[in-house]
Formats: C-alpha cells, sequence, structure tokens
C-alpha cells in the first residue's frame, strides 16, 4: 500500500514506454500491419507478453527462423520507420498531464528511468512539452544495461540523492518491475492486463492509467 506524504517531495520514477506514451500498444498493431503486408506469417504469431508489452527478443527468434537473417533486418529496419512516425503522432498517454500536475503541486520529485536510447526517449518528452516536469532522465545505452537490470533506476537514485526505500517506480512490464526491483525501489504497476497476469513480484498498487495515483500520492 502506498504511505502518502504530506508535499514531502517523494521520488517518483517512471518508465518511458507504456507508462508516459503508449508505444506498447503502436508497436504491436505496426508489426501485425507490416507483417501482413509483406505476407510473412509467424507460427505463433506476434509475441506478447502477458504484461500486454512485445516480446522483441522472441519475435526477432521467430523473424530468423522464418525469414533469414537478411530479410529480418529489412524487415526490422522497416519496423523502426513505421513506428516511429505512428508514435510522433501519440499524445501522452492516459492520465499522465494530470498526473505531472498533481506532483508539481505535491512537491513530489520525477524522474524517468526506460529500456530505450536517449534520442527516442529525450525527443518524445520535448514533443510532448512536458520534459521540464523531469529533473533527470535515465536510458539504456552504453555502459548503461537495459531492463530487467536496475541500472536506469540506480541512476536516477544517484542523481537524486535519494535511498531506494524512499522512491517509488512506475512501471508497465514485467521486464520493468523486476528492475524496480533489483534496485530496491517499491512500484506500481500501470497495466490494462487481465486479472489473471501476475507480476513478477509484490506491488504497491496495479492501476490502469496514472492519475488513479492522484488520490494517493
Amino acid at each position: 500500500m502506498i504511505k502518502r506524504s504530506g508535499g514531502t517531495g517523494r521520488l517518483i520514477v517512471l518508465d518511458f514506454d507504456g507508462v508516459l506514451l503508449d508505444t506498447e500498444g503502436t508497436s504491436i498493431a505496426v508489426w501485425h500491419r507490416l507483417l501482413r503486408d509483406k505476407a510473412v506469417e509467424l507460427r505463433r504469431g506476434i509475441s506478447v507478453r502477458p504484461d500486454r508489452t512485445l516480446d522483441r527478443d522472441m519475435l526477432r527468434r521467430d523473424l530468423l527462423d522464418t525469414v533469414g537473417r537478411n530479410r529480418t533486418q529489412a524487415l526490422w529496419d522497416e519496423f523502426e520507420r513505421l513506428n516511429r512516425a505512428e508514435a510522433d503522432l501519440l499524445d501522452a498517454g492516459a492520465g499522465v498531464r494530470p498526473f505531472l500536475a498533481h506532483c508539481r503541486e505535491r512537491g513530489h520529485r520525477l524522474a524517468v528511468a526506460s529500456g530505450n536510447c536517449r534520442d527516442w526517449v529525450e525527443s518524445h518528452l520535448e514533443r510532448l512539452g512536458i520534459r521540464s516536469a523531469f529533473r533527470s532522465v535515465h536510458c539504456a545505452g552504453p555502459g548503461v544495461r537495459t531492463k530487467p537490470a536496475p541500472d536506469t533506476y540506480l541512476g536516477a537514485l544517484r542523481a537524486s540523492l535519494t535511498a531506494p526505500h524512499q522512491a517509488l517506480a512506475v512501471e508497465d512490464s514485467y521486464t520493468g518491475l523486476a528492475a524496480a526491483r533489483a534496485a530496491g525501489l517499491a512500484a506500481v504497476w500501470v497495466t490494462d492486463a487481465p486479472d489473471s497476469a501476475v507480476p513478477p513480484g509484490p506491488v504497491t498498487r496495479r492501476v490502469r492509467t496514472l492519475d488513479e495515483l492522484i488520490g494517493v500520492l
């Protein structure tokens, strides 16, 4: 259970894809269209985890087995181009702007911990006009392992001089929840997955949109 703080500036560290911007749903839809248009049929279809996030590693293996290395790379390159174009049309996720405004009013400090690259995350934050809401942004890249490694969360803690027990993570994926747990943070799970989907560890709360947290933070 989340203990509400009285405007004490708690550190809240948010994932980007799937939490601040619904790029997970977009990427799955892009892959479905792309494979249909290219007449590529995978034996088990698009690989989606129970948390409704795209399993990119499994998808790449399935593509390699089906169409070979060269065509897999060509399909992946086309996906990246199409996915970026689609993502550039998206507004912030449901409840994001009210949640950010609430955190500003309550004096909470915000950071981003993303498994994606910095260019992707920073460019979208600027495009959406919400970059100034975050004191720091931490992304996977050279020397920073992607999730489920805890590196991006540990970076957010170091940048804010905050102990893990004083911070809260907000994640949408199993890998992200595992990363937050490995860094020692309690976590909220933002998901529209069915109730049968069970997270990889305990979560303090499960919500469908960020603004559901306004009453408890």
